[in-house]
């Protein structure tokens, strides 16, 4: 039996919203892993001075700053890349409100980032994966939330879309699977981020998580880039339209750490 090859030396692999947080620690554990990587995101200054960080430990790395909401930019950077392993949907956006606060305009703009963006990425590295020689031919890895399975008030966007790329991930391996191309996704429960800097600062709603999650903690971005990079490899190749719950046990249990 071969050994499993947790390696992504010489792999190149695409990761979205790559500036800071979730997309940086993934950028940073891949590129450890021998990677060569393309980073995008709409903040230009700060994407790059990730990626010149990224260089001065040595990884291979490009960095590009463009709305993937423009779907047209959006095919031509994958189209224009080269060779592809792996597509990494990480770009995200909040805009919480109730139910009876929000418009379809403040649903579109989630969907658009949140779906049709990862749709249309995926679609376009699998078309360039599928010519990679085999058996295995590439990933793809979307970011969902745990929201998407335990949503709290006032986010029936943000968690109906991260539903919604759950659903599209298990379609792309379907229709990807017998080219040797897996696609998954990771679901991370609360992570100290500064997407999440506003609620960090709501002391109360900070302990609430920690009582709520059998780990007692909020994760570390890199907890979440691990299994990405994992998902990444060859070890993980029958591994397949699953939905990942990296949250600190707080999707599988009904407790509170209280007294």
């Amino acid at each position: 039996m071969n050994q499993p090859d947790f390696s992504l030396g010489g792999k190149t692999i695409l990761i979205t919203g790559a500036a800071r947080g979730l997309g940086a620690a993934i950028a940073e554990v891949c590129g450890a892993q021998g990677a060569r990587l393309c980073l995008q995101d709409l903040n230009a200054e700060v994407v790059e001075a990730t990626a010149d960080r990224l260089r001065s430990q040595g990884v291979d790395v490009r960095s590009t700053s463009f709305d993937l909401t423009d779907f047209e930019a959006s095919e031509k950077w994958v189209q224009s890349v080269g060779p592809i392993w792996g597509l990494v949907n990480n770009a995200g956006i909040t805009n919480h409100g109730h139910v009876l606060d929000q418009t379809i305009e403040d649903y579109r703009s989630i969907y658009d980032l949140h779906v049709f963006a990862p749709f249309v990425l995926a679609r376009e590295a699998g078309r360039v994966m599928r010519s990679n020689p085999g058996p295995q031919r590439g990933r793809i890895v979307s970011l969902s939330s745990i929201a998407a399975t335990h949503p709290r008030p006032g986010i029936g966007n943000y968690a109906s879309s991260k539903a919604a790329i759950a659903g599209l991930t298990r379609s792309l391996a379907a229709d990807f699977g017998a080219d040797g191309i897996c696609a998954n996704t990771i679901a991370p429960g609360y992570v100290l981020t500064e997407m999440n800097k506003k609620i960090l600062s709501d002391e109360g709603f900070v302990r609430r998580v920690e009582n709520r999650t059998p780990a007692a903690r909020w994760a570390e971005p890199a907890e979440i880039a691990a299994p990405v990079a994992f998902l990444m490899s060859d070890a993980a190749s029958y591994i397949n339209g699953q939905l990942l719950a990296v949250d600190g046990g707080m999707n599988a249990f009904l407790q509170s750490n209280e007294g």
